[in-house]
Order: C-alpha cells, then sequence, then structure tokens
C-alpha cells in the first residue's frame, strides 16, 4: 500500500473519476480535425476571429461565401427562392476559411449547399427542406466534393427530402464531419437515398479520401445510405437511426453500407425500427464494416459487421456516450437548435453518469418459485427476481465479521400496495415491508438489519402469507455492530510478546484516518482505467477490513478513496 501519485489522479480525473464533462460543442471533432488520414491535427477555425457580417439577402450571401477573405457569416431570416432539378437559387461555397451560421433557430435556407475546392469550413444551425426525392440526378441538399474540399464541420444541421440525396461527400474531397445534424424524410419515395460517399466503383480520385465521421446525428424514415460509402474511413458513432414504416413501406431499406474500398466502424449508435441495420451486399469484397456495441430495437435484418476497419486517429471516447444514452441526447439536441450564433450547447446537459453497482445481485441466487427478468428498465447486472407467490431467493453472502449488518435492497414495487418480504440468515429472521412504488421500472432502497456468522451465509429473501412480493435487483452488505467475542479464562495466554516493538498487525489503511476520526466513511473504488466499481458506507472501526470492502472484486490493481467529515484519502489496493 502506498500513496497515489499527484499525476497519477489527474489522469484518474481525466478519465471521469472526479468528474465527467459535457461533449463541447463548440469544438469540431472526428476527421474534420485531421489532415488526410493521418494524425496530424487541423485546427477547424472557418472564418475564425473575422468580425461577423449579417446577410439579409440570397446575393450578400453567396458573395461572401465565394470570395477570397475569411468570413464569418450570419444568415438572418429566410434566405432563397428555392430550386428544382438543377434549376433554382444553389448557394456555391468556393472560398475557403467560411463560417456560415443561421442566426436563429431553424433559420431556413431555400437552396442547396455546394462545398468545391475549398477548405475550413464551418456551416451551423441551418434548415434545407428539399423539394422531394426522386430518381432523377438532381442537386443534393447538401454536396461536399472535388480535390481541395477539405477539413469540413457540418453541425447542428437539418436535411429533409433532399431530391438525389440529403449530403452527399464524392469526387476526392476529404476530412469532413457531421454533428448533431438530421437527415430525414417525411414523403414517401423509393428514392430516399440519403448519405452517400463516394458516387462510383471507378472514381480513383477518391482513393485514400473520403475521410468522415457522423457523431450525434439522427437519420429519420430514410430508405437507404445512412450512409453508404466507397473508398473513404467512415466513423459512424453515437448516431440515432430511426425508421418509420409509413414512409419506407414498399421499398428496399438498408442501413450503414460499407461499399468499394470502404472501412467503416460503427460504434454505439442506436437503430430503432430498422430494416437490414448493417447492410453487407455492396460491400464488393473489399468494404468493411466492424460493428461495435450498438443497440438495435425492433429492428429485422442483418446486424452483424465483417472483418476489423480502423482505429480513429483521433481522440473521441472521452465524449462518447454510452449506446444506452444516445437516443435521448440526440433525440433533445440534433437539429438547428441553437438560439444564437455564439450558443454552443444547445442546452444539453449530459446525462448523470450510471450508478454503479452494488455488492450482490439478486438474480445470481437460487430462485424458488420465481424468475430473473430484465423486461423492466433500471436494473443492474443481468436482471432482477420477479417472484411468484410463495417464492424466495437464496443469495451466498460472505463476511470476515460476525456481527449484525444492514442489507440495502434495491426493489421496485408497482403494484399500489406494500409488499413484504422475510430476510433471513440462519435463526435470524426480519420482515419488512416494502412500499409502493410509481412504476414497475422505479427503483428505491429498502434497509434490513440481519446478524450474519463470520464466513459464507445463505441469505434468503422470501414472499410471506403465499403473496405476492416486490422486484429485487441488488444490495449492498453494511457491518453495522460487530459482535462480542467474550475471552476464554479457562486458559493462559502463553503467547511470547516483544514488547518493545510496534504492533503492525493492523493494515496501513488505518494511518489514513486523523486522531479525531468520523464513525462513518464513504468508501470508493476505482479500477486503473479510472472506472467506479463499488461504493459503500462503512463504520470507522472497518476501514481496515480490505478483504471485505474488495470482496468479489476481479483480481487487479485499485484505488481506495476514503471520505468522512473533513477527510479525503487516497490508496493503491491488491487484490488477489
Amino acid at each position: 500500500m502506498f500513496e497515489v501519485p499527484n499525476r497519477f489522479l489527474a489522469v484518474l480525473c481525466g478519465l471521469a473519476v472526479c468528474a465527467s464533462a459535457a461533449v463541447d460543442q463548440c469544438k469540431p471533432i472526428g476527421w474534420a480535425t485531421r489532415s488526410g488520414r493521418t494524425s496530424t491535427a487541423f485546427e477547424v477555425t472557418g472564418g475564425g476571429n473575422v468580425a461577423p457580417v449579417t446577410v439579409k439577402t440570397f446575393a450578400d450571401l453567396q458573395k461572401y461565401a465565394k470570395d477570397s477573405s475569411p468570413r464569418v457569416i450570419y444568415i438572418d431570416g429566410t434566405l432563397g427562392s428555392g430550386w428544382s432539378g438543377r434549376t433554382g437559387d444553389r448557394l456555391n461555397i468556393t472560398g475557403s476559411n467560411k463560417t456560415i451560421i443561421g442566426l436563429k433557430p431553424g433559420t431556413v435556407l431555400k437552396a442547396p449547399i455546394h462545398i468545391s475546392k475549398a477548405s475550413n469550413i464551418i456551416v451551423r444551425n441551418i434548415v434545407i427542406q428539399g423539394p422531394g426525392s426522386n430518381a432523377d440526378q438532381a442537386w443534393d441538399n447538401l454536396t461536399i466534393e472535388n480535390n481541395g474540399s477539405k477539413n469540413i464541420w457540418i453541425d447542428h444541421c437539418e436535411f429533409w427530402d433532399g431530391q438525389d440525396g440529403n449530403a452527399d461527400v464524392v469526387k476526392g474531397a476529404d476530412n469532413v464531419t457531421f454533428t448533431w445534424c438530421i437527415f430525414g424524410y417525411k414523403k414517401k419515395s423509393s428514392h430516399n437515398l440519403s448519405n452517400l460517399i463516394g458516387s462510383s466503383d471507378d472514381e480513383p480520385e477518391s482513393e485514400g479520401k473520403l475521410n468522415v465521421t457522423y457523431m450525434f446525428n439522427w437519420w429519420q424514415a430514410a430508405n437507404q445510405r445512412k450512409p453508404r460509402c466507397r473508398y473513404g474511413n467512415v466513423h459512424v458513432v453515437n448516431n440515432l437511426l430511426t425508421g418509420n414504416a409509413s414512409i419506407t413501406n414498399g421499398t428496399d431499406v438498408l442501413g450503414v453500407s460499407a461499399g468499394h474500398m470502404c472501412k467503416v466502424r460503427t460504434e454505439r449508435n442506436v437503430f430503432i425500427n430498422e430494416a437490414n441495420p448493417i447492410y453487407t451486399g455492396n460491400a464488393n469484397g473489399t468494404g468493411v464494416n466492424e460493428v461495435i456495441d450498438n443497440i438495435f430495437t425492433n429492428c429485422s435484418g442483418n446486424t452483424r459487421g465483417t472483418g476489423t476497419s480502423f482505429t480513429p486517429p483521433y481522440e473521441y471516447e472521452s465524449f462518447m456516450l454510452k449506446a444506452s444514452e444516445v437516443e435521448a441526447a440526440v433525440k433533445a439536441n440534433a437539429g438547428a437548435t441553437l438560439k444564437s450564433p455564439t450558443e454552443c450547447d444547445a442546452n444539453y446537459v449530459e446525462p448523470p453518469p450510471p450508478t454503479p453497482d452494488k455488492q450482490y445481485q439478486a438474480e445470481k441466487g437460487t430462485i424458488t418459485g420465481g424468475a430473473s427478468e430484465n423486461s423492466n428498465a433500471g436494473y443492474h447486472g443481468d436482471g432482477y427476481v420477479n417472484f411468484d407467490k410463495g417464492g424466495d431467493v437464496v443469495v451466498k453472502v460472505k463476511v470476515d465479521t460476525a456481527g449484525q449488518y444492514k442489507l440495502s435492497i434495491d426493489f421496485t414495487n408497482g403494484s399500489g400496495e406494500e409488499r413484504s418480504l422475510a430476510v433471513s440468515a440462519g435463526l435470524d429472521t426480519a420482515t419488512t415491508k416494502f412500499k409502493a412504488t410509481s412504476g414497475w421500472s422505479v427503483w428505491e432502497t429498502a434497509d434490513v438489519l440481519i446478524n450474519l456468522a463470520a464466513g459464507e451465509n445463505d441469505v434468503k429473501f422470501a414472499t410471506v402469507g403465499g403473496n405476492d412480493g416486490p422486484n429485487i435487483d441488488q444490495f449492498d452488505v453494511t457491518l453495522v455492530k460487530a459482535a462480542v467475542v467474550k475471552p476464554d479464562t479457562t486458559k493462559k495466554d502463553t503467547t511470547a510478546r516483544d514488547t518493545t516493538a510496534k504492533d503492525s498487525s493492523k493494515t496501513s489503511i488505518a494511518k489514513m484516518l486523523p486522531v479525531m476520526a468520523p464513525s462513518v466513511y464513504r468508501i470508493s473504488l476505482f479500477n486503473t482505467k479510472g472506472a467506479l466499481v463499488r461504493r459503500l458506507n462503512v463504520e470507522s472501526a472497518n476501514v481496515s477490513d480490505v478483504t471485505w470492502m474488495t470482496h468479489g472484486l476481479p483480481a487487479g490493481i485499485y484505488v481506495m478513496q476514503l471520505k468522512g467529515a473533513g477527510v479525503e484519502r487516497r490508496k493503491f489496493v491488491a487484490v488477489k
């Protein structure tokens, strides 16, 4: 045991031990921030810090988007006169170093955007409503194309009902990131094909390019191309894809598709009501789609990946959400939601971190007259115990010290009335009433006091009087009062003692305590990656009992944090 170095604590803070930081929506991320297919950083600034110019006519917008000067352009009002096919207004961004932002949420541009041979471009907070898709080679809502089109960040925009597509990246363009955008269809059509990367298997100018990141976006009711790619290394991470049968019925619905020479990393996305979420029919023997930790809800068709893709050369894991957090975050924040050009977070509130698992999972016990289920949300581990009338579950609990223990039990009871359980170990039984909760997915904690013997105990949770019980999930075990062991006065103590030596029998954790120690400490255990693995309250007399506090943890090195009134210490502990 030794003190944790300050530099190690700093690393732990960065790994969400101390606090997790919200996703920074002001900051470009992904492939837009790299030079080619390398780890060399590129700072995407758009127009940088130049004085913004506010435009109220499409002619002015077009003028500033084309010129050679760095520009920050605020769009005030609905601009453009619309288009059809390849005629009408189209915003051509051919000058580099441009930032174009809708002044207010939902700013509408009645013109598609064409970015060609321009670099260091930022487009934010704009809605483009297309005239509806068709099979003609019409303008996309957004096209990024040709060599020289690179380091482009498209953020908090909406692309609806594009004629040929919603947002395509083709013909040698590179280093593009889409964040917090919506790609959707409101009108039924066989050509609702959203995002194409690479327009042909014979596109040599795209080899080694077309590197695109999609993060925190929402595809709605698209038939195909979510995205469909060639040539590029494409990162599809933390996105939401939702189907809508009223719009897609009668068409071939395909999801993320890796085509000719394209490698896709499909990571922690959520697919809901989608057909063929992972489509492999375009692989052409060279396409790869690696599928990592996604959620598929009410989906049909293939959900498995093929092969190994690539390791992104940019940092993203510190703000990547768990798949279970993606749907709520994207629905709350995707689209042209920024209230002003200088607003970045769009009122995004990061979901609170999940509470750590407790020491024991009830569903791991021996269930008689009941079942382990996982249909109601909010549980930990693999599920929870749903009792039949007269049912019970026995969980083996090991403690090092005999005495009275508090069992803190997570339960839910959506029945509308109190339900009881008899909790017993050995000869001791405590019958406890579990109050009604507002639903079967609403979990609360109840405390029960029970006497346990040193060693392994069979703790039984049983329904009472042939009635139903609550559902129970997990529980912690905390020593309240150790049993008093009376000395055997019939025998003399013949142990030879060196009275000149210090007593080293106590673990060095005791040295962590001040002379006037609090009566109860909050103990938190973290693994070396900074993840919280256990948290419990321990009386001061028992903080030296490392074996008990780490019981059941995998072997390894952990950081133990001890907190009390006016006290905070950290130590390494080893679990063998």
